[in-house]
């Protein structure tokens, strides 16, 4: 049996005239939490300019996670691994995750794949030709297209924020001052990549389908 399986303070020291006041506006920025996916009042990307419900068509791209896993029975476990791998590659997928095993006089594999998810289905009709039988087959798509609108509508919130900070440090004359934006500018940055790890994560996902065959 050959089985495939595929998942899815602000500073108070004196600045140049003009300058303290900025100096406030911009420590006392709301800064997102790093964890999370969408603030208390309902998401970032919930609203467009002014306020206004972001209009659908304005979204180019639909992420979609799609994982599954299909159990299939073939005649010579070897051949079929070999077929399996072959047809996947040329799909432009590739193996996550493989695992063989022996039991008694029946052997058995449990590979899981990742497949561009525009070939997901020439990817399990490559398998049901290989199966001399499939015992059983299922599949889930879960929408992440908020969570990435999300994430990135915050991350270009803090990239403002960065600005902002950077522009003020620049024009700080004080030791004390320079040392208190430095450690806001510091938090802001180490939060745009942790964010921006989260979404090219979720981007990766849905890029990329999880198959597992056994």
């Amino acid at each position: 049996i050959l089985a495939l399986a595929a998942c899815a303070s602000s500073a108070t020291g004196a600045l140049a005239p003009g300058q303290q006041q900025n100096f406030e506006a911009a420590a006392s920025f709301a800064l997102p939490a790093p964890n999370g996916l969408t603030d208390k009042s309902g998401g970032a990307a919930a609203s467009g300019a002014n306020g206004q419900p972001a209009d659908p068509a304005a979204i180019a791209d639909t992420f979609i996670v799609r994982t599954g896993s299909i159990i299939i029975e073939v005649p010579k476990l070897d051949d079929a691994l070999l077929q399996v791998r072959t047809a996947i590659t040329g799909l432009g997928g590739y193996v996550s995750d493989s695992d063989q095993s022996n039991q008694g006089d029946q052997t058995s594999a449990s590979i899981t794949y990742r497949i561009p998810v525009a070939r997901w289905q020439d990817a399990l009709d490559a398998i049901g030709k290989i199966a001399t039988k499939v015992d059983a087959s299922k599949t889930n798509a879960v929408e992440i297209t908020g969570q990435v609108l999300d994430l990135g509508a915050r991350i270009d919130n803090l990239r403002t924020t960065e600005t902002a900070l950077q522009a003020i440090m620049s024009r700080a004359t004080k030791i004390s001052d320079v040392l208190d934006v430095e450690s806001k500018l510091s938090d802001v940055q180490g939060q745009i990549e942790q964010l921006s790890t989260q979404q090219a994560h979720l981007k990766d996902q849905a890029s990329l389908a999880t198959l597992t065959v056994q």
